[in-house]
């Protein structure tokens, strides 16, 4: 029995020997009850010693066999000690690790951790997928089961409900019922995932929308003497021949009342932060039900990653909608959906952010509109000191001369506000 044992060691380690170290990893480490930390490392063994990196970090130890020891060094300050054994599939093991690799913390936390190798795209490059859907989902949480995985630079095409659960040929629940989840491989905590709306096609002829002005955009008097006809119906026609979209019964004084054609999707969003779930009639950082009129066909949109694959959802097409979606629903319809994906590692925008071929743009979301104005513009003011190394005093001649505002959202659980600054202002900057 011994023989076999020793027999089975010195087998693994024939299997597993320092090239099997070498090159990109994805770490993941837990800490008691926490959420699971990631970290993108690269590994280089000579003569038994490893070096290489940890996210930020500098990684120093030694491989022994199927043995690892690994210090993980921010600066020359000891952040976590790590001992693994390594596999044909990976490594994984147990150690102490500062705050978990929270910079700023000084407590050393136990810890079991793994590494595995990042998934590789198929050959070939970039691919263009279509997806039917078949299951959707009321709501926004990193519970939810990926329904497909992509790689950076795929091209999806897919379709959506629209908020009361309908297509051009089916019925399902309603409340933004979201198409996805789709999982971004090579997508961590910490990233920006990149969403570029290409096509957003109507599938169908037809939208509804309420009459309602909501009570959160006007006084408590007017919400008081309204009266509204309950009988009225509000049903559209789209006529996408001629981009306009007419009331299919208009009364008398709206026989010649029309609105172009501007289809926008009105959620898309990543699974928000740690455990937390919301309704997919909400919005926050993640993203989610943000309702703005301006995110349509052509737009590139950035999205704050909060767990590994982002998992990207999107829903709630609709056909055309006025700033604010004043009467808590849009031209509601659905969508034929074109998008491709891509990835901006190691840097996480916090807001949802947006450009266009005239703007960019920031999003803040919040329970007031002051508190989502300060959002959007203090995101906007990091943005453009991040891209063009601009100082503050620069920044404010930027945003105090140019700046212009959009009311996205009004009417949902949170508010949302666009700050933005014309493209043509900041081309003056390298």
């Amino acid at each position: 029995m011994r023989a076999l044992l020793v027999c089975g060691v010195l087998a693994a380690a024939r299997l597993c020997t320092c090239a099997d170290l070498l090159g990109d990893w994805i770490a993941v480490v837990n800490a008691n009850h926490a959420d699971p930390v990631y970290a993108r490392v690269q590994l280089t063994v000579k003569n038994g010693t490893v070096s290489g990196s940890w996210n930020q970090m500098t990684v120093q130890g030694k491989l022994a066999g199927i043995k690892l020891q690994i210090v993980l060094l921010r600066d020359t300050v000891p952040m976590g000690t790590l001992t693994g054994t390594l596999t044909a599939q990976g490594c994984s093991g147990e150690g102490q690790m500062n705050g978990s690799a929270n910079e700023g913390s000084s407590t050393m936390n136990s810890v079991t951790w793994s590494l595995t190798r990042p998934a590789r795209p198929p050959a070939g490059g970039p691919r263009a997928i279509d997806f039917e859907p078949s299951t959707f989902h009321g709501y926004y949480s990193a519970s939810l089961a990926p329904v497909l995985h992509i790689f950076p630079g795929d091209t999806l095409r897919s379709r959506t409900f629209d908020a009361s659960g309908r297509d051009a040929d089916r019925r399902g629940p309603g409340g933004n019922p979201e198409t996805g989840p789709f999982f971004i491989e090579g997508a961590l905590p910490g990233d920006t995932l990149v969403v570029k709306l290409k096509k957003l096609r109507l599938n169908r002829d037809s939208a509804r929308q309420s009459t309602h002005i909501n009570g959160r955009t006007v006084t408590p008097a007017y919400v008081a003497n309204a009266k509204y006809d309950q009988e009225y119906t509000v049903d559209w026609t789209l006529d996408s021949e001629k981009g306009i979209a007419r009331l299919t019964h208009p009364s008398e004084k709206m026989k010649n009342f029309s609105v172009p054609l501007l289809p926008m999707l009105g959620c898309i969003s990543t699974a928000p932060a740690s455990r937390a779930s919301y309704r997919a009639t909400e919005l926050g950082p993640f993203g989610g039900n943000i309702d703005y009129n301006q995110m349509i066909e052509g737009v590139t949109l950035y999205l704050p990653v909060f767990h590994a694959g982002a998992l990207l959802t999107f829903g709630d097409g609709h056909a055309a909608m006025g700033d604010g979606e004043l009467t808590g629903t849009a031209l509601e319809t659905s969508l034929d959906v074109e998008i491709t994906v891509d990835l901006i590692k190691n840097y996480a925008t916090a807001f949802p952010r947006l450009e266009n071929d005239v703007f960019v743009m920031s999003i803040g979301v919040a329970g007031s509109v002051p508190d989502a104005i300060q959002f959007a513009t203090a995101q906007l003011a990091d943005w453009i000191k991040q891209q063009f190394g601009l100082s503050d005093s620069e920044v404010g001649i930027v945003l105090g001369s140019v700046a212009k505002y959009d009311i996205a959202e009004m009417v949902d659980p949170q508010f949302s506000v666009v700050a933005k600054v014309p493209k043509a202002a900041l081309a003056a900057f390298k």
